[in-house]
């Protein structure tokens, strides 16, 4: 088994490294070759008369490589799927996560009559087609398109993931412009049915009767699903050139609109710096969300933003968090909440955001975004203090028996340190600097921490399941973090070291709020036991909050249209449509 690295300290220097690179790669970015085809997009996106061009640089691992535009699987890798297609629903992200119809008239409620729970527990939900949605060959959307769309996902011959769809009982047509979906169970998102959910439509006029040919490898290497793609979205595709340009041009037939940029183009880069310093070259108009960490961003910001070349958009994505290793029922934090708190109040996160992340991110509880309404719920019913108060801190671990010898260490009943592992996993930018900044606090207290590495090998959750402390990792803002403390997710060698549940908690109470959560279809009364979860786990101290991280996007001051993002959306061109130079 691959054993973690054990460290104490570590010095670095990325911000100073990367913009000494920056001033230099500047001067060096106009002589260097662009991508075929991305000379003449430069030229043309200036103020020169011709096409509107918007150039979009991205990480060359977010380009699809298999499945044509459905490849997508790291940060960034949607912008061309949003590009060049569209769902039935897409999130409005300058509106607080509102969901909008985009290939439907409306999006299917309980209050509307479109989403109807049955009285044995399953759903149906019935979709009504927008009648002016056409394929970039002109041909009509039809409901078929979508029980197509359906039938590949469930197979899924692309290895993309169909965990949402697998709750899907069946997706049928009864007329051309209808699609009703008939769900096992009860499932609070089934009318948010955007592209990153698996259902797409496909074009059944180029594909059907390849899928029913039953050669999955061959329908998987249709030109229409790479080279000759076939969508639904305001761009068409003009050429890609593997690892290296994708260009699109504008569908003067979209349903929204003609786009308001004539081209969009992406260029892949694989290595951040000079993705970065093309861009302050101005040889980039965008940087979408995926391009860059908050070190990244930060140079950017003060070498660029701030002189008024543009700006650098900074979204809420994840609250960065520690998570509890919970299985020892000997270990000092397991036997007592107040020494989970004592260590949070230790911590000074304020601190963290401002030097670790670069002022980019903020201080956070609370593992849910906040316009969420169960976010100013579960402030109204009280949550404890877990702000940066060492003193506090210290009676807290003096209730809990814990007593601080002269030599300013804490120890346990038997005499010995008060000893904790703090691992993370190896990125040097942030989270190794995260977790030698907690750790140096929790050692000035009187703590011994133990700094570790997990490594990126195949066993690395087997090695974060067996450490003893904490683990700090990230959590999405969502409901999907309550999952994280599920007994049914608990991870153990019997599940291979599968499950969310790395701390190993269990609480039937707690297991019974969670199955009411996912399974109340009533925005309101959801609304409620969300809140209350929060302030269970926040009770318990069942993770130890720290900041939320960030989705980092760059945008030319040029460049009109472009906006944040939000989790679960974290698309910077849901909106590409509208994107435009000048």
């Amino acid at each position: 088994m691959t054993v973690p690295r054990r460290i104490g300290s570590l010095r670095m220097s990325f911000a100073s490294g990367l913009a000494i690179l920056l001033s230099v790669g500047v001067l060096l970015a106009g002589c260097a070759p662009g991508a075929p085809g991305a000379r003449g997009e430069q030229q043309a996106s200036g103020s020169s008369p011709g096409p509107k061009v918007l150039r979009v640089g991205i990480a060359a691992d977010a380009e699809p490589t298999e499945g044509g535009i459905y490849g997508a699987r790291s940060a960034g890798g949607f912008e061309p799927i949003y590009l060049l297609h569209a769902g039935l629903t897409v999130y409005n992200t300058e509106a607080a996560l509102q969901l909008e119809p985009r290939l439907t008239e409306r999006v299917p409620t309980i209050e509307n009559g479109d989403w109807q729970v049955l009285p044995d527990g399953r759903m149906e939900l019935t979709w009504k087609l927008r009648s002016d949605v056409r394929w970039h060959d002109g041909t009509p959307l039809a409901a078929e398109d979508l029980v197509l769309g359906f039938r590949v996902a469930l197979d899924d011959p692309f290895g993309r993931g169909t965990r949402v769809l697998r709750l899907v009982e069946e997706v049928s047509a009864p007329d051309p412009q209808t699609v009703v979906m008939r769900w096992k169970s009860v499932y609070i998102f089934a009318n948010a049915m955007g592209l990153d959910t698996g259902l797409l439509p496909l074009p059944r006029h180029r594909l059907a009767a390849l899928w029913d040919a039953g050669d999955k490898q061959a329908f998987a290497a249709s030109p229409y699903l790479t080279d000759e793609w076939i969508g639904l979205g305001p761009y068409r595709l003009r050429e890609w050139l593997r690892a290296s340009y994708t260009g699109t041009v504008a569908n003067d037939d979209y349903f929204l609109g003609k786009p308001k940029s004539d081209r969009v183009s992406l260029r892949y880069f694989g290595d951040t710096n000079s993705l970065i310093v093309t861009f302050m070259a101005s040889d980039l108009d965008l940087l979408p969300v995926g391009s860059m960490k908050e070190g990244e961003a930060h140079v950017l910001k003060t070498q660029w933003a701030d002189a008024g070349a543009g700006s650098v958009i900074v979204s809420e994505a994840k609250l960065r968090q520690g998570m509890w290793q919970l299985r020892d029922p000997g270990a000092l934090w397991v036997r007592d909440v107040r020494v989970r708190q004592a260590l949070v109040n230790l911590i000074d996160r304020q601190t963290i955001a401002e030097t670790v992340q670069h002022g980019l991110s903020s201080v956070d509880d609370i593992t849910l975004l906040r316009g969420d309404p169960a976010y100013r719920l579960a402030q109204q019913r009280g949550l404890p203090k877990l702000n940066f108060d060492v003193s506090q801190a210290h009676r807290l671990l003096a209730e809990a028996g814990l007593s601080r010898g002269v030599d300013g260490l804490y120890r346990s009943d038997a005499g010995s340190p008060f000893a904790i592992e703090l691992s993370t996993t190896g990125d040097i930018q942030t989270n190794v600097q995260e977790m030698l900044a907690i750790s140096n606090v929790w050692k000035t207290a009187g703590l011994e921490p133990i700094n570790v590495i997990i490594p990126g090998t195949a066993n690395k959750d087997e090695v974060r399941n067996r450490l003893q402390g904490v683990n700090l990792t990230s959590s999405d803002l969502s409901y999907r973090a309550f999952e994280a403390y599920l007994t049914s997710e608990v991870s153990s060698e019997a599940t291979r070291w599968r499950g969310q549940n790395i701390a190993g908690y269990s609480n039937p109470a707690y297991d019974q709020q969670v199955t009411r959560l996912f399974t109340t279809v009533n925005s309101t009364e959801r609304d409620g036991i969300a809140a209350d979860l929060v302030k269970l786990s926040l009770d318990q101290v069942l993770y130890i909050p720290l900041t939320y991280s960030s989705d980092v996007s760059a945008v030319r001051k040029e460049v009109r249209g472009v906006t944040g993002v939000q989790r679960p959306q974290p698309v910077t061109a849901w909106n590409a449509h509208l994107w435009v130079m000048g």
